[in-house]
């Protein structure tokens, strides 16, 4: 497994999602007070930018299709979508943060 440092702290806002780049891939990093997340930058409906959509306690919503995906359930969709995200640990170490890519 390899780690890929993608900011700063400062750089991402509670509640936010930031789209971000690490070793080629297009990723989204959102945060929720201190619970982080990390996944590709494409909905498994129809492969639009989630960057695009909306955050919300850990749920992500496509504003394409309205998808869902539960990122606290290890990105867990709900109709149209019916694959997972495939979701990245998000360590955070000082001001540094850090995403495991596989």
């Amino acid at each position: 497994m390899r780690r890929a440092r993608v900011g700063a702290v400062g750089d991402f806002a509670d509640g936010a999602m930031v789209r971000v780049t690490a070793e080629g891939r297009e990723l989204v990093v959102a945060r929720d007070g201190d619970e982080w997340f990390a996944f590709p930058d494409r909905c498994t409906h129809a492969k639009r930018p989630l960057s695009d959509g909306e955050f919300d306690a850990g749920v992500v919503t496509c504003i394409y299709h309205g998808a869902t995906f539960d990122l606290r359930r290890g990105g867990r969709p709900t109709m149209p979508a019916i694959r997972p995200l495939a979701c990245h640990a998000v360590a955070v170490e000082g001001d540094d943060v850090f995403v495991t890519l596989g």
